[in-house]
């Protein structure tokens, strides 16, 4: 594969370290619909000056009041903040158009070089309103490129009822402001006209080697002044943007806390 380079800016890369019992989703609700964001970044604690390794988990989840199934998702859109890295140099890419149609073990097989997290998506098909069915899907995540940009392929796929679907991550970097990074997926086009999306959790990280240098997808550190040991700062944002319905947008803090 083609070596490349990609450094950009996000929040849960750069400034964000959970401390104990700090975790919990923030819900923000509009139009009869609530929508939920929470998240983590392992390690707890970082370096101050230098990055380090990192893991970033994501979760969120979808419902409408008085029982109704949730509304059709358009869009998800999940922005970062102003500081931080991701690094491709050396890692496999995968063509999204290997994982279509394919099982979890078709796609391991087909793009496990380019692997870069691991998750769940849970969705549901309202045929019957009163005994909705429910896909609880496997989601392996691949480093992809997409017109010229980073890319996260997150292909989902369930054995029963037998669902295969990619949701296309896409990567843009807006380089300023407090959410400088953004990473969108079109919801609706990915699943279908019936699925409903109700929950996702996906975990982003891994460390490879590149010839002789070791190397980490995700890096981060806890950039503080020398007098402050933690701060609570933006981890994330989701934005929720609903075919017939509302956006609804959810920030979480975490606080950053420092290795010395």
């Amino acid at each position: 594969m083609r070596r490349a380079t990609v450094v950009i800016p996000l929040a849960a890369i750069a400034l964000v370290a959970l401390l104990p019992g700090e975790a919990g989703a923030e819900c923000g609700g509009a139009g009869g619909v609530v929508a939920c964001l929470d998240g983590s970044i392992a390690p707890r604690l970082l370096p101050r000056t230098r990055p380090a390794p990192v893991s970033v988990t994501l979760s969120g989840k979808i419902r409408a009041d008085a029982g109704a199934p949730p509304p059709r998702l358009a869009r998800i859109e999940l922005a970062f903040g102003a500081r931080g890295g991701l690094d491709t140099a050396g890692l496999p890419r995968c063509p999204r158009a290997r994982l279509r149609n394919a099982t979890s073990r078709q796609a391991l097989a087909r793009c496990g070089s380019a692997l870069v997290g691991r998750g769940t998506i849970e969705a549901e098909v309202p045929l019957n309103p009163s005994d909705p069915l429910l896909a609880h899907a496997r989601v392996l995540a691949f480093n992809g490129r997409s017109g010229g940009r980073p890319a996260v392929w997150a292909h989902a796929y369930s054995a029963s009822p037998p669902v295969s679907f990619v949701l296309p991550f896409r990567v843009f970097s807006r380089g300023s402001g407090a959410f400088g990074t953004i990473a969108r997926a079109p919801v609706a086009a990915a699943l279908g006209h019936w699925p409903r999306l109700r929950s996702f959790e996906l975990t982003l990280g891994r460390r490879y080697r590149a010839g002789a240098a070791a190397r980490s997808y995700l890096s981060a550190r806890c950039p503080l002044p020398p007098r402050f040991h933690t701060l609570a700062v933006p981890l994330a944002r989701a934005t929720y943007d609903f075919a017939a319905g509302p956006t609804i947008s959810t920030t979480i803090l975490r606080r950053c806390a420092v290795r010395d």
